[in-house]
């Protein structure tokens, strides 16, 4: 579980990074895509709890 949070929450940040501070342009695919991880971790989270 533990892997699955610091793996999403890091390709996160590096995006966000990237972005903030490389000038990278910051599409929707790049967001929606961001969104999924967001989500399949929170999911992982939710599923390992019952």
């Amino acid at each position: 579980m533990a892997y699955a949070i610091w793996s999403g929450v890091g390709t996160a940040l590096v995006a966000v990074a990237g972005y903030l501070f490389l000038d990278e342009p910051l599409g929707w695919v790049k967001v929606m895509s961001l969104a999924l991880i967001v989500v399949g971790v929170l999911g992982l989270n939710l599923a390992g709890s019952h």
